[in-house]
């Protein structure tokens, strides 16, 4: 019995580690470099996800992550540089924009 709580601590452990897209995060969009939309630029972010169940996963947060951190600067946009991938985690590196995009 002990051993078994100590796996779902475990697991409800790495779970808290995934993250969340909040409420402001969910209007950042991505955009492609070939974009002409008049952006004025607010920093570089990045976003990683460690130790979900399936690299797809670990993307997902590692999204969720920059999108946070750019809705922290107040952008609205992202440009993807980098991501980098492996059994371990997923990094997402960014740009962070606020940009003039018609709905």
């Amino acid at each position: 019995m002990r051993k078994l709580s100590v796996i779902v601590i475990l697991a409800l452990t790495i779970l808290g580690c995934v993250a969340t897209p909040t409420d402001e995060s969910k209007a950042v969009r991505t955009i492609d470099h070939d974009s002409d939309y008049k952006c004025e630029y607010l920093g570089f972010v990045t976003g990683s996800g460690p130790m979900g169940w399936t690299t797809a996963h670990d993307a997902e947060s590692a999204m969720n992550d920059v999108q946070n951190e750019a809705a922290r600067l107040g952008a609205n946009a992202i440009r993807v540089i980098n991501i980098d991938s492996n059994v371990a985690t997923t990094v997402i590196v960014a740009d962070a924009y606020k940009c003039e995009i018609p709905e």
